[in-house]
């Protein structure tokens, strides 16, 4: 299998389909983490090459696993609605958003660069 990739997602037909692009990419997919702590966890027991994190996981941002990725120098991608972000969010500074919904190739083309 692939490089592998946390996937930290709330909705599970987002996460679903976002999965299934990684895989049919020759991506092996940590998760889907649908929580902080549980992304957390999965980060703990295996470093990843790369992650996309939803910004707002039910109320809850992911500021947390953002830090956690940054100090172990993981490369991340947003993929959230959200068109900006608060001011003082240091750990999305420079980090590109796929938005939503995610386009398959894009998703994959950005990983692709992100891992080369």
């Amino acid at each position: 299998m692939g490089r592998s990739v946390l996937l930290v997602e709330d909705e599970m037909m987002i996460a679903w389909d976002i999965e299934q692009t990684l895989t049919h990419a020759g991506m092996r997919v940590l998760g889907p983490a649908s929580s902080v702590s549980r992304a957390l966890r999965l980060i703990e027991g295996e470093v990843p090459d790369a992650a996309i994190l939803d910004l707002n996981l039910r109320g809850e941002l992911v500021t947390p696993v953002a830090r956690r990725l940054r100090e172990l120098e993981v490369p991340f991608v947003l993929a959230t609605a959200y068109n900006h972000l608060r001011s003082g969010e240091l750990e999305f500074d420079g980090v590109e958003n796929l938005g939503k919904p995610v386009a398959s190739e894009r998703c994959v083309a950005v990983l692709g660069e992100m891992l080369a």
